[in-house]
């Protein structure tokens, strides 16, 4: 990246805006703050923490964490960068790491007279609530869900009631009863009556001017366990419409509904599914995805019909769609180090395909930025692990299979835009065993004809969250010369790398491996906005080449 463009990207950056560019150049915008920090006093600690808040915002986790962490090596411990830093480790998955900073910083603030330190206390007991939670919704462990009621409760019950801790509460112990948990509750927080005293509590702070957008999805959830359906529904409208409402803060309320009060948009049978619903709806018409989690896998695989029912009303996508793409998720697996930390994505082929074996083996294939042992920031293999929703689902239970150490083939990252066969960001590896019921996906050498109507769709895990599929807007742009390289509209966001590029007919045509608005065109000068796979058929000529 040249100068100029880097220092008028790195000031959005530090303005409070993440700048429209490809994941590459965000990395290197981080690099550059870096060596800002090490050698001067600026940026600032305000601008550090703009840029922070920014990328939480967009999900843009791992980019925040290093930016976190950099300000941690070079400026020392702040109150409120460390929060940012922690929380980006937590939607990571980070949560040994996160917990140990998370004790590190209680200890550094505990004390204090200072107002900020004393408000930042206040989220770090929020943090460890938040721990406890994921771990119980990962584990299954009853005692880390008591833990998180303890840990949220006591912040609820101290002076100026905290809603945010309160409703996790609410949440938490309708979790316990619906788990049929025989647990003593203090008077003060038994259901239905704390659901009520929540929903007091935030209508009071917006009557006295409160405008976040978290009290709007608080008193949704309130609603929500005192089964007032409608009233829930009607906040969660004008939650999703505040203008402060970002990507980060509808994924978390659907997280939540998702994980602790089992809702699923297919079955339509509580409360909490028909909100879930209501967000899907939402997502898909303003980010252009729709989230698949393990529990709509099951309702989808028992009750096809569900998708019919539910979402046959949808103009932006056809459900033909969806249950084309459904049958594709279980040779789709989320890339993960050995801290269970969510990182990217790749897919079952067969081995002949590759050269690696018989029609009756498989291979798994992601980018060489995902799994490496040379490319910077990848995770070695010896310390890769992949999961697969499907078998999950299946199987009622977090399942992971080690990805062996020895790479079949390896492919660096190039530079996007610019076609070269000794630069397709490809690593193609066994793994130590394979998912129950994982499918091969079926691959195409022959690219879909550039043309108006053509589309490709992108499947992956975003972010680290569960499955999504990009559903429209997902036009073919153009494909280069030497076949390398597929440009399409489909919308992604990090943490799609390595997924598999479908064709219209459900075959993978290419692997995702960037996107940007001021992408390079494969064709004349200039940008434009869009996505970019290297193709199937590359990465086997490739592999090929290497095996003679």
């Amino acid at each position: 990246m040249n100068p100029q463009k880097l220092n008028q990207l790195r000031c959005e950056l530090l303005e409070g805006a993440v700048p429209d560019c490809l994941p590459s150049e965000l990395d290197e915008i981080v690099l550059d703050i870096e060596q800002q920090l090490r050698l001067s006093s600026v940026p600032t600690r305000e601008e550090v923490t703009r840029a922070l808040e920014a990328l939480n915002d967009g999900r843009f986790f791992e980019p925040s964490r290093k930016l976190a962490e950099a300000w941690s090596v070079h400026k020392g411990f702040d109150a409120v960068i460390e929060k940012h830093h922690i929380q980006s480790m937590i939607e990571l998955g980070d949560l040994d790491d996160a917990e140990q900073r998370l004790t590190q910083a209680v200890t550094q603030v505990s004390g204090s007279q200072r107002q900020q330190a004393k408000k930042e206390l206040g989220e770090y007991q929020g943090q460890q609530g938040r721990i406890a939670k994921q771990r119980f919704i990962l584990n299954e462990d009853l005692d880390e869900l008591a833990k998180s009621i303890e840990i949220y409760a006591t912040k609820y019950r101290e002076p100026g009631r905290s809603y945010f801790h309160g409703v996790n509460v609410v949440a938490l112990i309708a979790a316990q009863n619906r788990l049929g948990v025989d647990a003593e509750m203090a008077e003060d927080i038994r259901l239905p009556e704390l659901a009520e005293t929540v929903l007091a509590d935030v209508k009071k702070k917006m009557a006295e001017g409160g405008e976040s957008e978290w009290l709007l999805a608080t008193a949704s959830e309130a609603c929500l366990a005192l089964l007032r359906c409608d009233e829930a529904e009607l906040w969660l409208h004008r939650f999703l419409q505040h203008p402060g409402t970002h990507p980060f803060h509808i994924e978390s309320y659907s997280r939540q509904l998702r994980e602790i009060w089992g809702a699923n948009a297919l079955r339509n049978s509580t409360c909490a599914d028909g909100l879930s619903r209501v967000i899907d709806r939402h997502v898909m018409r303003t980010q252009k995805r729709w989230s698949v989690s393990p529990e709509m896998l099951k309702t989808a695989a028992s009750d096809p019909e569900s998708l019919e029912k539910n979402f046959s009303g949808e103009r932006t996508f056809t459900v033909r769609v969806i249950k084309r793409m459904l049958e594709k998720c279980a040779g789709i697996g989320c890339v993960t180090d050995q801290t269970g930390r969510r990182l990217g994505t790749g897919f079952l082929v067969q081995a002949d395909i590759l050269g690696f074996g018989s029609v009756d083996e498989l291979v798994f294939v992601t980018n060489s930025h995902v799994i490496s042992d040379s490319v910077e920031g990848a995770i070695p293999p010896a310390q890769a692990w992949v999961t697969f929703e499907t078998e999950c689902a299946a199987r009622d239970e977090p399942v992971s299979h080690k990805v062996s150490a020895k790479v079949l083939f390896t492919s660096p990252p190039g530079e996007p835009g610019i076609a070269a066969q000794d630069h397709l960001d490809v690593t193609v590896v066994k793994l130590d065993t394979w998912p129950d019921g994982g499918v091969a996906l079926r691959t195409n050498d022959s690219l879909p004809t550039v043309a108006k109507k053509t589309r490709v769709f992108v499947v992956g895990h975003p972010s680290g969250d569960a499955l999504q599929l990009s559903l429209h807007d997902s036009e073919l742009l153009d494909v280069c010369d030497k076949e390398l390289l597929l440009h399409y509209r489909t919308p992604t966001e990090k943490g799609s790398s390595g997924s598999p590029v479908f064709n219209m007919n459900w075959e993978v045509v290419a692997l995702h491996h960037a996107g940007s608005s001021a992408m390079p065109r494969l064709r004349g000068a200039g940008h434009y906005e869009a996505n970019e796979g290297i193709t199937m058929r590359a990465i086997r000529q490739a592999a090929s080449q290497h095996h003679s």
